[in-house]
């Protein structure tokens, strides 16, 4: 069994559940010298990058801050969440020998990396025109959680192929308007043709674009 599908099995269920990887090789191409697999592992052999689609992860979150509302005293509670269902993957790696380092897609990531050029590394997306990567199923409603560097063989890429391709860009009211610096808005998200039906619950957008108030909302309710 490769890492990736180690790490595939270890997240079925939990809403993070698109996975896809590369050869250390590939990743240390695109990546500067400061964050280069030689600086976590002796011998590395891929980058294994998985990520959660649609409202499923965050629906479960709800669920269990229902149960715990201790935890929204936490910086970034949801973080918090994705972050105990990476360590499951972490107990797995561990379980199987394989020696790695983990990285977050959240801000509070000490070592940052880019999980956009990531996405297109290992096939699961691929830049768009306002600045975040666009998966061909799920369109903008889908984000990077977690990646692992590892000394274990993972699988192929996955076949990427560009939905933007082709596309007229109604994102952006077209093609020439995405020279610039275009925000990933609410309203920008929502005019991607792809993925529609992938669109996050009301109340999860609201975290995401005003997670203070949103907080405080749902703490109340």
């Amino acid at each position: 069994m490769t890492t990736t599908a180690i790490v595939r099995r270890a997240l079925a269920g939990t809403g993070i559940e698109l996975v896809a990887s590369c050869g250390a090789d590939v990743y240390d191409a695109r990546a500067p010298e400061a964050i280069r697999s030689t600086r976590w592992l002796a011998n590395p052999r891929g980058v294994v990058v998985v990520g959660s689609a649609g409202p499923t992860l965050w629906r479960r979150f709800c669920a269990r801050m229902r149960d715990h509302a201790e935890f929204w005293d936490a910086a970034d509670p949801y973080d918090s969440f994705v972050a105990e269902i990476l360590a499951v993957v972490d107990a797995a790696l561990r379980d199987a020998g394989i020696a790695f380092r983990r990285f977050e897609a959240a801000v509070r990531e000490p070592d940052r990396i880019d999980f956009v050029a990531l996405a297109g590394l290992v096939g699961l997306g691929t830049p768009g025109p306002f600045g975040l990567a666009i998966h061909s199923q799920h369109g903008a409603w889908w984000a990077m959680r977690g990646a692992w560097i590892v000394d274990a063989e993972v699988d192929p890429p996955l076949e990427l192929q560009s939905p933007c391709v082709g596309c007229a860009a109604p994102c952006v009211g077209g093609w020439p308007n995405a020279t610039g610096v275009v925000h990933a808005t609410v309203r920008v998200r929502g005019r991607c043709v792809v993925g529609p039906a992938s669109r996050y619950d009301d109340d999860q957008i609201a975290y995401h674009y005003d997670r203070p108030r949103a907080v405080a909302r749902m703490r109340g309710g």
